[in-house]
């Protein structure tokens, strides 16, 4: 059965350890010494903007823990059409985290590719991945909770489609909810672990605003953790494309009537995000042009960095 937890509170370390705890502890799921790799959000975001990236006292919180099981830890993200992996993993605080945890960092668009096949893709039949991604005993998807313009929400399920190599990731976007349901069904997250410190709302990810709900949402399903995580949000899990597929797929259950919830029941801590408007204008530039695509996308990403310099400066 799928098992998810939900932990109110201001210490990250604490609400971390006690998530875990209800899922009946991180050896459950990790061994003394396996390779593990981590998957936080690290470039679907504007730098600096509270609620864009994985907290990282959240990150640091499960380190420690995996360094105490004598885990080889590794975390990484894959260069986005508006950053470099390189700049972001420095700029997010991820290579200081793993610097003082014993962690390696990859830039998951570099280095030596692994082609992994798909059962039975939507669209995709295989695909490459960094090496770090593909010899992992177990992933741990780590994203940040907030709404997305293209997707809903951008939650467990959605930081995998962030392991493709490619910088120009526009060209899935005419049928992203299916290629992330084809990633997480040949990569399935061993563990779900919701960053909810701080989460966004509105026009996510880069226009949307800054929400304290402190949280930590984790679960054993990363379909399930994420359709917890929806209602949190005040949002119909079978609304959001991604996760009704993988149902569908049977990669998980979305009916909360069949999932364990444990900690915070989800109406004590619901609270409905302001949801970003259905934006499908990069999906059809991208069935176009891809290069089109990629320059919408970047145009509205520096709409997004210079009216937050803006708000800053105005503060």
């Amino acid at each position: 059965m799928s098992i998810v937890s939900i932990v109110k509170g201001d210490n990250p370390e604490v609400m971390v350890e006690k998530a875990l705890d209800l899922l009946g502890g991180l050896n459950n799921y990790v061994e003394q010494g396996q390779k593990v790799f981590i998957k936080p959000n690290v470039c679907g975001g504007v730098p600096g903007k509270p609620g864009s990236f994985t907290n990282p006292r959240v990150l640091t919180s499960v380190m420690r823990l995996l360094r105490k099981m004598d885990a080889a830890v590794s975390v990484g993200e894959a260069d986005s059409c508006m950053y470099t992996a390189d700049v972001m993993l420095r700029e997010t605080g991820v290579n200081d985290v793993a610097a003082q945890n014993g962690a390696e960092v990859a830039n998951l668009s570099y280095g030596d590719m692994v082609k992994i096949d798909v059962p039975n893709g939507y669209v995709l039949k295989s695909f490459l991945v960094n090496r770090a991604v593909a010899e992992a005993d177990a992933i741990i998807s780590m994203p940040v909770m907030k709404t997305h313009m293209c997707t809903a929400v951008t939650l467990g399920m959605k930081v995998m489609f962030g392991i493709l190599p490619e910088r120009k990731k526009s060209r899935y976007h005419p049928k992203l909810d299916h290629i992330i349901v084809d990633v997480v069904s040949a990569l399935t997250p061993r563990l779900t672990i919701i960053d909810g410190t701080v989460g966004m709302e509105g026009e996510g990810p880069f226009k949307g605003e800054p929400l304290e709900l402190g949280l930590v949402i984790a679960g054993n399903n990363v379909v399930s953790t994420d359709a917890c995580a929806a209602a949190v949000m005040g949002i119909d899990p079978s609304s959001i494309d991604h996760l009704r597929l993988a149902s569908e797929k049977g990669l998980g259950t979305i009916d909360l009537n069949e999932i364990e919830v444990r900690g915070e029941p989800i109406e004590a801590v619901k609270r409905p995000f302001r949801q970003a408007p259905p934006e499908r204008r990069e999906r059809i530039i991208s069935r176009l042009s891809k290069n089109l695509g990629y320059v919408v996308m970047h145009r509205h990403y520096e709409e997004a960095v210079n009216s937050w310099k803006k708000a800053q400066q105005k503060s």
